[in-house]
């Protein structure tokens, strides 16, 4: 293999693992605060099909690029209401999701297009190049050149690992997702907390649905996410829930698409092809599974009022109003 196809190679893999990336951007700074996003799959599509509606409609990318994201944030609305301040079990809503985000999209595709498979051709981003980058060698062969959603990836992973690790709200954030009654005792409100990084999540899944749909293909198709939204899940993980430890991982991800599609030239088949991917997943979990160190309160909720059931009592309540009226409970009890 000589350097031009090395370089290739590698432009190819930043390309391919952006999608991959910001959805599992979204993974990290959730899973971070406490909060399980299972339904990322089906907020990537929702995503890639309101951007896709808003490039066809406004005939500008940039307009697609604000619907996909509050696409991705109205959805995650949805799982911090349930999730957050109901209590609902995290993974049964994110399965939910998985499934009312396609159903959705494809339904209203077929109302407007006619068709259940493919939209209309889109206009979508067109590459952009660096001024002080482009001219460098091998680095502006490999750098330059990308769609804007590739250059906002990169972006985000370094914003996302300041805000994580350098802010009073990074900080805040990992205390949600390790014991949050810590916080609330420090007088921090922990729903509003963790619903702020939930609709981060949701911005971060809204623009991997956005690169999709008008930073590669162009088109919106049927299963166009091809799992990334689970694949996210894993490479998080494997990430040990940190921006740059994610972002490399879906490096390698991305390698590996990148090879698969060069692959096709060899004759290969093309079922063993699309394998190549998820085995990389699982090899990467079966290394690093028994060194996991998951946030401790990840998926567990944090019991708002309206999720606590109130027994009906002397006050309307379980729980004494005042220390005068539990002393008032404990004297009629001996007294009985």
């Amino acid at each position: 293999m000589d350097m031009e196809s090395i370089i290739s190679f590698l432009a190819a893999m930043i390309r391919t693992a952006t999608p991959l990336a910001l959805a599992t951007l979204a993974c990290t700074i959730s899973e971070r605060a406490g909060v399980i996003n299972i339904g990322i799959e089906g907020v990537m599509i929702a995503s890639a099909f309101s951007a896709a509606m808003g490039a066809y409609y406004s005939g500008d990318p940039w307009c697609g690029l604000i619907a996909g994201v509050l696409a991705g944030i109205l959805l995650s609305v949805l799982i911090a209401v349930l999730s957050i301040y109901c209590g609902g079990d995290q993974v049964v809503i994110g399965i939910g999701l998985n499934l009312l985000g396609p159903g959705l999209s494809y339904l209203i595709m077929y109302k407007i297009w006619g068709s259940r498979g493919t939209s209309p051709w889109l206009p979508g981003f067109g590459s952009v190049d660096i001024p002080f980058i482009k001219d460098t060698p091998v680095l502006g062969s490999i750098l330059s050149g990308h769609n804007p959603c590739v250059y906002l990836c990169l972006l985000m992973v370094v914003v996302m690992h300041y805000v994580i690790y350098h802010t009073k709200y990074g900080l805040r954030v990992r205390a949600a997702g390790e014991n949050p009654s810590v916080l609330q005792t420090a007088g921090v409100n922990v729903y509003r907390l963790r619903t702020s990084a939930v609709l981060w999540s949701g911005a971060m899944v809204g623009l991997s649905g956005v690169s999709l749909s008008l930073g590669q293909l162009n088109v919106f198709t049927n299963g166009m996410s091809a799992d990334r939204g689970f694949l996210a899940y894993a490479a998080n993980r494997f990430g040990q829930w940190t921006p740059v430890g994610s972002y490399l991982t879906c490096l390698l991800f991305g390698g590996m698409e990148a090879l698969r599609m060069r692959m096709q030239d060899f004759n290969v088949a093309p079922q063993l092809l699309k394998m190549l991917p998820y085995v990389v997943t699982l090899f990467a979990l079966m290394l690093t599974g028994r060194r996991l160190r998951t946030p401790a309160a990840d998926g567990v909720p944090f019991n708002h009022p309206i999720t606590i059931p109130q027994a009906k009592g002397k006050k309307g309540s379980s729980y004494p109003q005042s220390k005068k009226d539990g002393k008032e409970n404990q004297d009629e009890t001996i007294q009985g």
